[in-house]
């Protein structure tokens, strides 16, 4: 046996960054603002509970038809009418009691709160007002002066939001390696070159996204949003690996309340894509797309979110990657996911994804449809230790992807004899699992720590891999 010729190697490199490097990152990217984007909401409730409140309501209505003057009955109702979403029932209850008696600071408190859940942000400010002209206790003073600094903000035309994660990361397989350094080449069995074989190493990442809104100024508050999103990272030993990656996106989100029976809430959301990826130093490709996303709160507690990408990709070539410009074409991708409440104490919510990829390359062995399914739970609970003052979150996920691939490739013998060669069409399957745990230790910051473990299986053994990976490292919200 013999060492693998250094051109093939260059052509099945390029494979193994594609599919595996490049695409492990952006998921990353996706995870990462999966756990920026919240955690559940504790007035998303289930039926049961739904239920349960609504029973509550109608008793505590008929109590106020009884009692109209029943400052505590009004109090009681508008809690329960808040908790259902049903902000305006609960401002109409608290409303009519300063018919009764104008001067009612807890009411106007309330009040505010309640418009500012509304959005009605200059209705809000007015009554938070009238509770610092009557003053009040300190601590209630503290509530209200926040509230008003958010509304401030949150009235500002323009608004500019995001998050900071950085921090080392261990990687079992770090160049996502076969098991085996023996590959039944189309000249015969060889081994792979060292640089080529499976591998541990540390890396120091950074990932990060901005956005820019601006307000339109109309009833829904429809904006202009302009995104971006950065990704880098630096290996102690491959560092030919090492990865970056800088994407914008820019487009109107139109917002509408309640446009069909059953939805609550529905955006709309056309952009343009573009980035930009270097590996190893050298600029690997480009991308220029359109894409849609629609946003949609229905069934009272079920979030969907539908995307729709088309990117163009432009490869160039590298000297440790002659063949990149193979690489060059299109994608074009489809994700549907679902979220929806389980409990509100402790929070906890179930996420569901699913996804589907159309490559088209040049080289049309690289060409490919993939499937993918994920699960993911996230639960939000009280510090255990009582040492934090702020909340613990864990999220546990599975996902499962299935790619076909258009063509043989001619990357290895199936013949099962070393002078006959008979390529095959590549069929990969994934399994990745993983846990992240969120230790939130300010209002803004966070400490993240993630496990993932990842199993490729292939028709063709050479793009077959498993690696672990952890890391670790502070995340910054702004």
């Amino acid at each position: 046996m013999w060492v693998f010729p250094e051109r093939m190697v260059s052509l099945l490199w390029i494979a193994r960054r594609l599919t595996g490097r490049v695409a492990r990152v952006l998921l990353a990217i996706g995870l990462v603002g999966g756990l920026f984007g919240g955690s559940p909401s504790a007035q998303e409730l289930s039926a049961a509970e739904r239920a349960s409140l609504l029973a509550r309501k109608d008793a505590l209505f008929q109590q106020t038809l009884r009692a109209p003057a029943s400052l505590d009955t009004a109090f009681a109702y508008a809690d329960v009418a808040a908790k259902l979403g049903d902000n305006e029932a609960a401002v109409s209850a608290l409303e009519r009691m300063l018919l009764f008696n104008p001067n009612l600071p807890r009411v106007h408190l309330e009040l505010g709160a309640l418009y500012f859940r509304m959005g009605s942000y200059e209705i809000s400010r007015t009554y938070f007002d009238k509770v610092l002209a009557a003053a009040p206790p300190d601590e209630v003073k503290s509530r209200v002066e926040t509230y008003l600094a958010e509304i401030s903000r949150l009235s500002a035309p323009q608004r500019f939001s995001g998050f900071l994660f950085f921090g080392p990361q261990f990687q079992s397989n770090a160049n996502l390696a076969p098991g085996s350094p023996l590959v039944h080449s189309p000249i015969g069995d060889v081994l792979l070159n060292s640089q080529f074989v499976k591998r541990s190493d540390w890396n120091f990442f950074a990932t990060g996204a901005v956005l820019y809104s601006y307000d339109l100024g109309t009833q829904e508050r429809d904006t202009l949003e302009i995104g971006g999103t950065g990704f880098a990272n630096h290996y102690g030993v491959v560092n030919r690996l090492d990865l970056g990656l800088v994407e914008a996106t820019a487009g109107p989100r139109f917002n509408f309340t309640e446009p069909l029976a059953g939805v609550r809430t529905l955006a709309l959301k056309p952009y343009v894509i573009a980035n930009d990826v270097s590996l190893g130093g050298n600029q690997y490709f480009h991308t220029w797309g359109a894409g849609g996303e629609v946003n949609a709160l229905v069934w009272q507690d079920i979030r969907l979110k539908s995307v729709f990408e088309f990117r163009n990709k432009n490869f160039n070539d590298a000297p440790d990657r002659p063949l990149s410009r193979g690489l060059t074409g299109s994608d074009k991708i489809f994700s549907l996911f679902a979220s929806k409440p389980i409990t509100t104490v402790p929070a906890s919510e179930l996420a569901l994804e699913f996804d589907f990829l159309k490559q088209d390359t040049r080289l049309a062995y690289y060409s490919s449809n993939t499937f993918a399914g994920s699960l993911a739970y996230r639960i939000r609970y009280d510090d255990p230790t009582g040492y934090l003052r702020f909340p613990w979150e864990t999220t546990l996920f599975v996902s499962r992807s299935w790619a076909d691939y258009n063509a043989a490739d001619p990357c290895c013998n199936t013949s099962g004899n070393p002078f006959v060669f008979v390529p095959a069409v590549r069929s990969d399957q994934r399994w990745r699992i993983g846990l992240t745990q969120n230790f939130q230790i300010a209002d803004n910051v966070s400490l993240i720590v993630q496990l993932q473990r990842d199993i490729v299986s292939s028709n063709l053994p050479l793009y077959g891999y498993t690696g672990n990976s952890v890391l670790i490292g502070p995340q910054i919200r702004f």
